[in-house]
């Protein structure tokens, strides 16, 4: 008889001993869960104040519409906690004017044709390129509209 109140004891003993473990360990997973929300809420919070004047912001909104890219601008003419108005400031038919690849740093960047500025840095390597490309871009690729400019950056950009 004493076996058995012996065997129920330690048996006891080592079903608490697991519990406990297991729940540490379930513990401990909840507070780097936390851990990691609190970060990622952080984050958003920088993000989200990182736009403090949202009024002098150009918002863009492109769109394809009868086989052309349509390029919209819009600014913020009110905004609140529930909502944001833009207003759209000119229609802008980027999509007939053309480009020009060129290299800066070792990357390909798009200028738009006839303007000084630069319209897109990319992240393409000119290393990433095939030979007769590169030599292209090193001399001013042009590219004639934004669905050719899009259709290069899909096919080589990583």
């Amino acid at each position: 008889m004493k076996r058995v109140i012996y065997s129920v004891g330690l048996f006891l003993v080592v079903l608490f001993l697991c519990s406990g473990f297991f729940l540490s360990y379930q513990v401990t997973e909840m507070k780097e869960r936390i851990h990691i929300l609190e970060t990622d809420t952080a984050k958003a919070k920088q993000e989200v104040s990182a736009i403090s004047n949202m009024r002098e912001q150009d918002f863009i909104f492109e769109r394809y519409e009868e086989g052309k890219w349509k390029r919209e601008s819009y600014r913020v003419s009110a905004y609140g906690t529930n909502h944001v108005i833009f207003r759209q400031e000119k229609e802008n038919q980027e999509s007939e004017k053309g480009f020009i690849l060129q290299v800066e740093d070792g990357y390909v960047v798009v200028y738009q044709e006839g303007k000084e500025q630069v319209y897109e840095y990319t992240d393409i390597p000119l290393e990433a390129l095939p030979l007769q490309m590169q030599s292209e871009v090193l001399l001013g690729k042009p590219v004639e509209n934004l669905d050719s400019l899009y259709s290069f950056l899909e096919n080589y950009s990583s």
